[in-house]
């Protein structure tokens, strides 16, 4: 049985802003071999911070957010200066950089570049180190739908049975990626006309639609999602939306479109403000090491951006689709990357005529 937790979208405890502004002194009192980290609850492996501290006689705190602006707005904050490690995707890393609240940790990232492939160096950059991967795609209920889903069409141009029982992201980023897919086209193209065909793509499934939140919102009052049967999402939203069930006929499975899909990167960054100290940068050796790399994605229920972990990895991780997608697929697919001001403006716009 595989292990369900919570991805990185969803977290057990909700961190709100006020309790914060409480970091900072909680940290004045800690030893030089204590590493803070900020990160998504259920996000690192308890044996894996166990072992660092057991062998290295490091130890990492960790602190949690659930918003992904709560957490910029710490690190661009005087309070940024207290965290020691933080947890940022990819994207958003670089803008942060450019904000000056991450530090170039390029030196670090010399010593230990042959565990990653080039791709994950170069999206995390001078900034991070490669920790987690996933991917986006389609969410549907088994129980409901007999027919094979397989292609973004199964969620961009659906059956009529599916009137007013799908969920869409209008996220201006993600909801105009899944139809450019699907159109064979870069998810991240400034190409007018390409973006157009997109907008008309969706302005056809409009009808079909039952919300267009991002479905896991919808885990305060999981009695929404009893007439949803599709939905584009996330790898690992499946486990929360099982989790979140109380009838044992709901299924949810996820899929990774044939198309290609976009993917999704989560590094390893350290605020500015103060040197690394030398407990961080052992945690990042050993937390990016093959053998703890591996533990850690498998208790975390992740892919690994690592080479060199499948002899350390059990053959139910190794075999399942959502975890390793098939090469070729990813071969297909596309790593998050900014968009320029003027296709942000243009997706904005599509999103705002289309609601």
């Amino acid at each position: 049985m595989q292990r369900q937790v919570l991805p990185k979208v969803v977290v057990i405890k909700q961190v709100v802003l006020s309790a914060l502004v409480m970091i900072a002194p909680a940290f004045a009192g800690h030893s030089s071999d204590t590493v803070h980290l900020y990160n998504w609850e259920a996000y690192l492996s308890p044996t894996v911070k166990n072992d660092l501290k057991s062998k290295h006689n490091i130890a990492i705190e960790e602190f949690f957010f659930s918003d992904e602006t709560v957490r910029d707005e710490l690190l661009l904050s005087e309070r940024g200066r207290t965290i020691d490690l933080v947890v940022v995707e990819s994207v958003r890393l670089q803008m942060l950089a450019k904000q000056g609240a991450i530090q170039n940790i390029s030196s670090i990232q010399n010593r230990i570049v042959d565990r990653f492939e080039k791709r994950w160096l170069e999206a995390c950059g001078e900034y991070g180190i490669p920790y987690s991967w996933g991917t986006s795609g389609i969410l549907y209920r088994s129980d409901k739908i007999q027919k094979p889903v397989t292609s973004w069409a199964s969620l961009l141009k659906p059956d009529k049975v599916l009137q007013n029982k799908i969920s869409m992201y209008y996220h201006p980023i993600d909801l105009i990626s899944a139809a450019m897919l699907f159109l064979k086209y870069d998810p991240f193209s400034d190409d007018e006309e390409k973006l157009h065909d997109a907008y008309q793509l969706l302005a056809e499934q409009r009808p079909f639609l039952n919300s267009t939140q991002y479905i896991l919102e919808a885990i305060q009052e999981p009695k929404k999602l009893d007439n949803v049967y599709m939905a584009f999402g996330f790898s690992g939203d499946d486990y929360v939306l099982n989790q979140l069930s109380d009838s044992d006929e709901v299924q949810w499975k996820y899929v990774a479109p044939e198309e290609g899909t976009v993917v999704w990167l989560e590094c390893l960054a350290v605020p500015t403000g103060k040197p690394v100290s030398k407990a961080t940068s052992k945690a990042i050796d050993f937390l990016s090491s093959p053998e703890v790399a591996a533990l850690n994605a498998e208790e975390s229920w992740f892919s690994s951006p690592n080479l060199n972990v499948t002899p350390y990895l059990s053959q139910e991780y190794l075999n399942d689709p959502i975890i390793n997608p098939a090469p070729d697929l990813i071969e297909r697919s596309y790593i998050y990357r900014p968009v320029s001001d003027t296709g942000l403006r243009l997706r904005q716009r599509i999103v705002e005529d289309l609601r």
